[in-house]
């Protein structure tokens, strides 16, 4: 049978016989607390821990409906599967978390670092954060454990996580995330990790953040949301207004829009999958890159290249080029412009596919151009092969080549040119409600050439090769 005990300040053990319940007013325990496997706590007051709470039940169980405060002068640590209602961190010398530990109601930050370690620290759908943050007062969310927020059915709203290092110097760097829409059933979550390291690709070279943040979805469907991850100066490698917000995994790349060095922050619209986000402007080149959500302003110069593919906007992105700012797109294979790309009156856009090893930095060749006067044509294009709405084949080919519009397309117009390498235009002609039409090479050298089809409001630029 198990004992009620009302008056808890004098015990630190509560064993297997035990019902301990604070009222109330507060109670204070300067040692150690120790619930033993079948021991309850009742916590409908303010429990004040100067040391550890140790809790061996092997089950998750609640501690009641009031606050614990942690307030000790050395680290101290929380071990069990606890539920808590309202929890406050008051201990300079911070909190280490060695168990999943959930929180329904306040999480106060007063002071000191709660470290995650390999555990996860879980905040309900209804909870909040109060204090201020800051490189004394946050999560160390940088072992695997990860700070895991639930969100209520129908939410829409931001929350931001209060993130941060103690890598040397400790380094606060929340992430914050406004959704504007998903399915949100009951116990969905993002949880989030970080490092205070550059993102492990071989290929991030030369300008780059030494931090990156990994996002996971549990639950969630038919999201959109967008994010701003702050950095700080000490994070960057090179040149940090060349830095972009860019989604690293999976690939293809995605980069969003150019870094605020001002702020030292990194923002994305428009995420409806979550991975690991850095920023980045490698000077070496992706094999394929999507550009997302991006806007060029005016008096800036930026180039995209990708070995491959090189995809911009589409599927509800946008791709802005501001008055008197310039944009060079460099390719391997094709260079591919969706809707929601636009130039403004003063901007200016080009691309090219390029046969050398050289992409951007190299200024020859264009195949796309955008006048002074600011027109664009808006197309569209999916990369995947599957969905492809041209094939071009053989390729290599001796001679001719045979293009043909996806069945899906109801044959029309379609504008098609070739042109060498040296950007000449050595064939054009126009497709009248043909799905299929055969080009012939004859007479043209051996070499590199590029077909631009233009079929309503869609465009492709395509690399191939006579042999």
């Amino acid at each position: 049978m198990k004992t009620l005990i009302s008056l808890l300040l004098f015990f630190s053990l509560i064993d297997n016989s035990m019902i301990a319940q604070v009222g109330i007013n507060t109670g204070t325990f300067t040692n150690k607390v120790i619930m033993e496997s079948g021991g309850i706590l009742h916590n409908q007051g303010t429990l004040v821990l100067k040391k550890n709470l140790e809790n061996q039940n092997s089950d998750t169980n609640s501690l009641g409906t009031g606050s614990i405060v942690f307030s000790g002068s050395l680290n101290q640590s929380i071990f069990g599967q606890n539920v808590i209602q309202n929890m406050e961190v008051n201990n300079p010398s911070g909190l280490t978390i060695e168990g999943n530990t959930r929180v329904n109601g306040i999480l106060s930050l007063t002071s000191g670092v709660i470290g995650l370690g390999s555990q996860h620290f879980i905040l309900g759908s209804a909870a909040t954060i109060t204090g201020v943050p800051s490189a004394a007062n946050m999560v160390d969310a940088t072992g695997t454990g990860q700070l895991q927020k639930e969100f209520p059915a129908g939410f829409t709203g931001s929350f931001t996580f209060p993130v941060g290092d103690q890598t040397g110097t400790p380094e606060y760097s929340p992430a914050t995330l406004n959704f504007t829409g998903g399915t949100f059933p009951s116990g969905s979550y993002i949880g989030i990790t970080l490092a205070n390291n550059k993102y492990p690709d071989t290929t991030i070279t030369g300008n780059y953040l030494n931090r990156y943040w990994t996002l996971s979805r549990s639950g969630i469907t038919g999201f959109t949301c967008s994010a701003v991850f702050q950095y700080t100066a000490a994070d960057v490698t090179g040149t940090e207004n060349m830095l972009s917000c860019t989604k690293v995994n999976p690939l293809p790349w995605v980069t969003y829009g150019l870094t605020n060095a001002t702020t030292h922050q990194l923002a994305a619209t428009g995420i409806t999958a979550f991975s690991s986000f850095t920023g980045l402007k490698s000077t070496t080149t992706p094999f394929n890159q999507e550009l997302t959500n991006i806007i060029i302003p005016g008096g800036v110069s930026n180039c995209y290249d990708a070995v491959q593919v090189l995809t911009v906007a589409g599927n509800g992105n946008t791709f802005i080029v501001e008055d008197h700012g310039i944009v060079t797109l460099v390719a391997g294979s094709s260079i591919s412009i969706l809707p929601g790309a636009t130039v403004n009156a003063g901007g200016y856009l080009h691309g090219y596919i390029t046969t050398t090893t050289i992409y951007c930095g190299s200024m020859f060749n264009p195949l796309v151009e955008n006048p002074v006067r600011g027109e664009m044509e808006t197309t569209e294009y999916v990369q995947h092969s599957e969905f492809k709405w041209i094939r071009i084949f053989p390729n290599p080919t001796t001679d001719f080549i045979v293009l043909e519009l996806s069945q899906t397309e109801t044959p029309v117009s379609a504008y098609v040119a070739i042109y060498n390498m040296n950007g000449q235009q050595i064939l054009h002609q126009t497709m009248n409600g043909e799905n299929k039409k055969q080009f012939s090479l004859s007479g043209q050298p051996k070499g590199i050439y590029m077909v631009h089809v233009r079929l309503k409001e869609r465009s492709e630029i395509t690399k191939i090769i006579k042999n």
